[in-house]
């Protein structure tokens, strides 16, 4: 049968935010001009699942979408040595 697709279950809201795990922000470099960003990451509680977010220009910003992302996946918020 051509075309069928197997099915997949939907994830709904309620399933992300019981992943839990760990929420940071990574200091990086532009590959162009060589200026600071920041980007936030989150791993998983069981680890199976990381993102790590487009560069972000300002700090503040990237703190603060630190801030909303683990208080959506109930994750803790790990402040990395510089």
């Amino acid at each position: 049968m051509a075309g069928v697709r197997p099915y997949r279950n939907p994830i709904f809201a309620a399933d992300i935010r019981e992943l839990g795990g760990v929420v940071s922000v990574h200091t990086d470099r532009d590959r162009c001009d060589g200026t600071p960003v920041f980007r936030v990451g989150h791993v998983s509680g069981g680890g199976d699942i990381a993102f790590l977010s487009l560069p972000l220009m300002l700090e503040v910003e990237a703190n603060a979408a630190a801030k909303v992302l683990s208080q959506f996946v109930n994750a803790s918020e790990v402040e990395l040595a510089p």
